[in-house]
C-alpha cells in the first residue's frame, strides 16, 4: 500500500491532461457527496420556538438568538422562528425571563417611562393618545378569537362652549384567528370596552371592521336591527343544536359512534303576541250610579232661601224650606245605572314558539367481509329503521298536529381514518423511521462511494505493471514475416514477452492481417485511431 502511494505522483504525471481532470473531478465529486451526506445525516431537527409573532418581537428574539449563537430559521414570512429541538425549552424560559415575546402592537402607558420634563403639553397629549390606543389594542388581542387588533381614536379639541364640543370617535381593525368567528355578543363586548375607556365616546361613534374590510359594527343606531336579527338567528340555531345533540347522543348508543347523522331545521315564531279576552256575566250586576228627582206643582213659586248657589240646587236642601208649604202636588223619580259583570283575561305569548320541525336522520349500515377480505355494505332492515324513527320522534318532541316531518334513511358512510390515537401512532412511527433513515442513507452513500470510486482507484494504484526492456526484433517470439509487418523493423518496448508457441504466432498473425485489411478498407477510422494514440502519449 505504501509503495502504491509512492507511485501515485509518478502515475499522475504519466497521465494525459484529460485523464488528470477526470480523476480530480471524480475525487472531488466523491468528497462532496460524502460531505453533503454527512451534513444531512448530522443536521439537527428544528422545532417551532414561537409562532404568530409581530415584527418587533421577532426582531428582538432573532437578536437574542444571534447573541447566544443559537442557529435559527425564519418561516411563515418571518412570523415564526424555528431552532434546534434540543434548545427549544431552555430558550423559551430564557426569553420569558427577558419579557419576550412582549405581544401587542406597541408600548402602552410604558411610553411615559421614557419621557422627560422637557416635553411640551402637545407631545404629552399625543403620547397619551398613543398609549391609550396601544393599551386598548393589546386588551382586544387578549380575546380568544382575536389575533391582531389596531385602534384609532379621534380626540376632539376641548372648547369652553358646550355647543361647540364634538364627540370622540374610534375605529378598530381586528384580525380573527383562522377557524374562529366573532359573534355579535363578542363584538358588542369590544364596543362596550372601548366606550368605557375613552371619555366622551358614544357607541354610535364606534366602527369595527376586520382585515378583509367586512363591517362588524357600524354604530348603535344603525346596528340595532342587525343585532335583533342576529339574536333571533342565534336563538333558532340554539334550538336546532339542542335537538340535534339529544338525537345524536341517542343514536350513538344504538348504532355506535360516528354511524349516524342527525340534522334538525326548526321554524320558530319570533313574534310577541298579546291577547286580551273580556267575558260578561249578565247574572252579576252592580249599581254604577243613581239619580233621584223630586217634582211638584203649586200656585205660587216661593223663592225663599239664602241667596246664592245652595238655594238653587234641585234637591231643595239649600234653603230653610226646600219644598214650599203651598205645593199642590208632587212626585219623585229615581234613575239607576247598572254595571254588568266583566272578566278580563290577558295572554302574552313570548317569542320562541316552535311552529314546525323538519328532522333528517341518516344511519350507516353494517359491514361484512367477503372471501377476499373486502368489506361489503349491508343495509339495515325496514323494521329497524322504523324503530329508530320512533325513538327520534320522542327525543325531539315530534308533533303531527304541527305538520312536523321526519325522514330516516340508511346509506354507506365514507370510510375515514379518524382515530386520533392511530394517527398519533402513525406520526410517531413516521418520525422514528425518518430518524433511522438518515444514518442508513449516509451509510449507503459511503458504501457506494467505496465500491465505485475508492475501490477502483485503489486497484489502479496497487496494480503492478512490469516493464520489459527493449529487445531486438529477432529476439521476440514472432516470425520474420510478422516482423516485416512492423513499421521499419524498429525496436519497440514491450510490456511482456509474448509466448513463442505456434498457436500464439498464428493468432498474432491473424489479428494483424485483420487489422491491416480493416485499415485499407476504412482509412478514416484508422487515421482517427492513430491520432488518438498520439494524443494519449503527449
Amino acid at each position: 500500500m505504501i509503495n502504491s502511494l509512492k507511485q501515485l505522483p509518478a502515475k499522475f504525471t504519466a497521465m494525459s491532461m484529460g485523464q488528470r481532470f477526470g480523476l480530480l473531478a471524480i475525487v472531488g465529486l466523491a468528497a462532496a457527496v460524502l460531505v453533503v451526506s454527512l451534513m444531512w445525516a448530522t443536521a439537527p431537527k428544528y422545532q417551532y420556538l414561537f409562532t404568530d409573532l409581530n415584527e418587533q418581537d421577532a426582531s428582538l428574539i432573532v437578536q437574542n438568538l444571534k447573541e447566544n449563537r443559537i442557529p435559527y430559521q425564519l418561516t411563515k414570512g418571518g412570523t415564526a422562528i424555528m431552532i434546534p429541538e434540543a434548545n427549544v425549552y431552555e430558550t423559551r424560559l430564557s426569553l420569558a425571563g427577558k419579557g419576550l415575546p412582549k405581544g401587542g402592537v406597541g408600548k402602552g402607558f410604558a411610553l411615559f417611562d421614557e419621557s422627560d420634563f422637557s416635553q411640551s403639553e402637545f407631545v404629552q397629549k399625543i403620547n397619551y393618545q398613543r398609549a391609550l390606543q396601544n393599551e386598548l389594542a393589546n386588551t382586544i388581542m387578549s380575546l380568544e378569537a382575536v389575533s391582531f387588533a389596531r385602534v384609532h381614536i379621534a380626540m376632539p379639541k376641548e372648547s369652553i362652549f358646550i355647543e361647540d364640543e364634538k364627540p370622540a370617535k374610534a375605529s378598530i381593525v381586528i384580525k380573527i384567528k383562522p377557524g374562529m368567528q366573532m359573534n355579535p355578543s363578542q363584538v358588542q363586548g369590544i364596543v362596550y370596552l372601548v366606550e368605557k375607556s375613552v371619555r366622551g365616546l358614544d357607541p354610535e361613534n364606534i366602527s369595527i371592521v376586520d382585515i378583509k374590510g367586512k363591517v362588524l359594527y357600524e354604530g348603535k343606531k344603525n346596528n340595532d336591527s342587525v343585532a335583533l336579527a342576529s339574536d333571533r338567528l342565534e336563538f333558532k340555531r340554539a334550538i336546532e343544536n339542542q335537538l340535534q345533540e339529544r338525537a345524536q347522543s341517542l343514536l350513538e348508543k344504538i348504532v355506535g359512534p360516528q354511524a349516524a347523522v342527525v340534522k334538525v331545521s326548526a321554524d320558530v315564531n319570533m313574534d310577541m303576541v298579546k291577547s286580551v279576552q273580556d267575558n260578561y256575566d249578565p247574572e252579576i250586576h252592580v249599581v254604577r250610579s243613581e239619580e233621584v228627582k223630586n217634582q211638584y206643582t203649586g200656585k205660587e213659586k216661593n223663592t225663599q232661601g239664602a241667596a246664592g248657589t245652595p238655594s238653587n240646587l234641585p234637591t231643595g236642601k239649600g234653603g230653610p224650606e226646600a219644598i214650599p208649604p203651598n205645593g199642590a202636588s208632587g212626585g219623585e223619580s229615581i234613575l239607576r245605572n247598572y254595571e254588568i259583570g266583566r272578566n278580563q283575561t290577558e295572554h302574552i305569548f313570548s317569542p320562541g314558539d316552535v311552529k314546525r320541525l323538519t328532522v333528517s336522520v341518516v344511519v350507516d349500515g353494517t359491514y361484512k367481509s367477503d372471501k377476499a377480505g373486502n368489506k361489503l355494505f349491508v343495509p339495515r332492515q325496514a323494521s329497524e329503521l322504523k324503530e329508530i324513527e320512533n325513538a327520534v320522534k320522542q327525543t325531539v318532541g315530534f308533533n303531527a298536529d304541527r305538520e312536523d316531518l321526519i325522514s330516516v334513511s340508511c346509506m354507506p358512510f365514507a370510510q375515514e381514518d379518524t382515530d386520533l390515537a392511530a394517527l398519533s401512532e402513525k406520526e410517531k412511527k413516521k418520525e422514528f423511521i425518518l430518524t433511522l433513515l438518515k444514518p442508513v442513507v449516509f451509510l449507503v452513500v459511503v458504501i457506494l462511494v467505496l465500491l465505485f470510486i475508492i475501490r477502483p482507484m485503489l486497484k489502479w494504484l496497487t496494480k503492478s505493471v512490469r516493464v520489459v526492456e527493449r529487445v531486438h526484433a529477432h529476439e521476440r517470439g514472432i516470425s520474420t514475416e510478422d516482423r516485416e509487418l512492423l513499421e521499419g523493423g524498429e525496436e519497440v518496448p514491450q510490456l511482456e514477452v509474448a509466448p513463442k508457441s505456434d498457436e500464439m504466432k498464428r493468432a498474432v498473425h491473424g489479428k494483424r492481417k485483420a487489422i491491416e485489411q480493416t485499415a485499407r478498407n476504412d482509412m478514416n477510422t484508422a487515421s482517427a485511431v492513430v491520432k488518438s494514440w498520439l494524443q494519449e502519449n503527449v
